[in-house]
């Protein structure tokens, strides 16, 4: 297959190196590089890179997310039959949500990837992973869209890929992504290569309501509006009101069945829901409708209290989307609005 496909590199773990006991972002990016050069040589394909930033994810902060989506943007003007990002493993989940809000501006397919070890590790993926993406990104299964191609076992013999808006963030213990309600795309065996789609279902997802990208000054002036947590037993509304204290909006991770702290001896946060919701959009997540028809009570009290409550959209897209949807100067009647689909009643 003759195809063109653009790669962006970003760092993370597939492009970085083993130094000095601890894994390091490959500063020369020689490593990524000769990794390119060796898909590039397996699977002849015409390969362009470009290379906004080099860093571990972990330094990633939401001003970055823009240079990829610029880089994006750029690849997109192009000829080239795909999009290719390489992003390390412990946000990628944020910088694809961020290309999934804003799906809509995008007119080609775009594969994220990433390694769970170095290039230079014995047990390294990141052929693996360069491989599904790049076959993926140049396949005739589907046109546009945010994909993740990503190992699916510890042999590294075989990738899975996953819709943008699905995937899951790794938990400690994991070693590859999962995808919410285990939907997956496709996958790849460097043996068989890319598989039918083993799902044809349409994934609908919020969309940002623009023409334009936000630019970074906008971004870092969002993040101060902005604030995600995780509730847990015992959180009361002293921590509650720290973290309300001059924020716009609110995202908060609700425990696994969309329920949050609730009782006659222990109603903190819907109080302080009761209290905030007025001038505080509280965003909830997420409630997982696949599962579970009838809500607990404690779902409906926070809806009741002035929270919203939606249903399998993940915390950490409403925060990267609300986030945006800031920056380009949307309201939070606005933002609701866009999200409405997805609200639970």
């Amino acid at each position: 297959m003759n195809s063109k496909i653009v790669v962006i590199t970003t760092g993370g773990t597939i492009g970085s190196i083993l130094q000095s006991g601890a894994v390091s972002v490959d500063l020369s990016a020689n490593k990524i590089a000769k990794e390119i050069e060796l898909a590039k040589q397996t699977l002849g394909y015409d390969i362009e890179v470009i290379s906004p930033i080099n860093k571990n994810s972990e330094a990633l902060a939401p001003s970055d997310w823009l240079d990829i989506l610029l880089s994006i943007q750029t690849a997109c003007a192009t000829d080239a039959s795909g999009i290719v990002v390489t992003h390390g493993t412990d946000t990628l989940v944020y910088t694809v949500s961020a290309a999934v809000a804003l799906g809509h501006l995008w007119n080609k397919k775009i594969c994220f990837t990433g390694a769970f070890y170095s290039p230079d590790n014995p047990s390294s993926d990141t052929s693996l992973s360069l491989l599904a993406a790049l076959e993926f990104a140049a396949s005739s299964h589907l046109k546009s869209g945010v994909f993740v191609a990503f190992r699916s076992n510890e042999n590294n013999s075989e990738a899975r890929i996953l819709n943008g808006f699905d995937v899951k963030p790794m938990s400690f213990d994991d070693s590859y992504f999962g995808a919410l309600y285990n939907n997956v795309l496709a996958s790849y065996s460097p043996k068989y290569g890319l598989s039918d789609p083993i799902s044809s279902k349409d994934i609908t997802y919020p969309k940002i309501e623009t023409t334009s990208l936000p630019d970074k000054k906008a971004i870092e002036a969002a993040q101060a509006k902005i604030c995600c947590i995780t509730l847990y037993p015992g959180i009361d509304k002293s921590v509650l009101q720290a973290v309300t204290m001059g924020r716009d909006i609110v995202i908060i991770q609700l425990y696994h069945s969309g329920t949050g702290p609730y009782g006659a001896d222990y109603n903190d946060l819907i109080e302080h829901l009761r209290e905030h919701a007025d001038k505080t959009l509280f965003l909830l997540a997420s409630f997982p409708s696949e599962y579970i028809q009838t809500p607990y009570d404690s779902s409906r009290a926070l809806i009741d209290a002035g929270g919203y409550i939606y249903k399998d959209v993940q915390s950490h897209f409403l925060y990267v989307f609300s986030l945006l949807s800031l920056a380009l100067g949307n309201t939070n009647e606005q933002i609701k609005s866009q999200l409405a689909d997805w609200q639970m009643g």
